[in-house]
């Protein structure tokens, strides 16, 4: 399986050299609370991409301009779309997650939709990422968005797998 990188290489991206730790440290200290192992391993590797890939337009944001959905779209909290949530839970109805603890790391400048990745340590939908834009689920976790990233970036299917 091919990593992270090589698929952004793929797509003709460039990524930036390494966050050090006290960026990376800066970065939780402005978000007020720590990332989610899979996003600081990326960025502890990668601050991000240089230049966008050429087939879906892909852009993974450096420490610098990761923020919160709060701060974003300075909404407190982030509805997701319940009905991707009900395919992973049967039981989950009506959710309402706060914002400041949807991280958002990368979007994709044709379709526009901005991710993040939901990280409050305990809480059951912790690790879950979105697309903002409409709610979607993108994936239950960190580790499986970015193994659809490497499957099928270039077709735009980073939405729900649950549509």
């Amino acid at each position: 399986m091919k990593t992270i990188a090589e698929k952004i290489t793929e797509l003709g991206g460039e990524l930036a050299p390494p966050a050090s730790a006290n960026v990376v440290a800066q970065l939780e200290a402005r978000l007020g609370l720590p990332l989610p192992t899979g996003l600081s391993g990326f960025l502890r590797n990668h601050n991000g991409s240089t230049k966008e890939t050429d087939d879906s337009m892909w852009r993974f944001w450096p420490c610098a301009e990761i923020t919160s959905f709060q701060a974003y779209h300075g909404e407190n909290n982030f509805t997701p779309d319940n009905n991707d949530l009900r395919a992973l839970d049967p039981s989950a109805s009506s959710v309402t997650l706060p914002g400041r603890n949807l991280i958002l790391f990368s979007d994709s400048l044709i379709g526009a939709p901005p991710y993040g990745v939901f990280h409050l340590p305990g809480h059951r939908w912790d690790g879950t990422v979105f697309d903002i834009s409409n709610g979607y689920l993108s994936a239950a976790s960190w580790i499986e968005w970015v193994a659809a990233f490497i499957e099928r970036a270039e077709d735009h299917s980073m939405h729900s797998p649950f549509h």
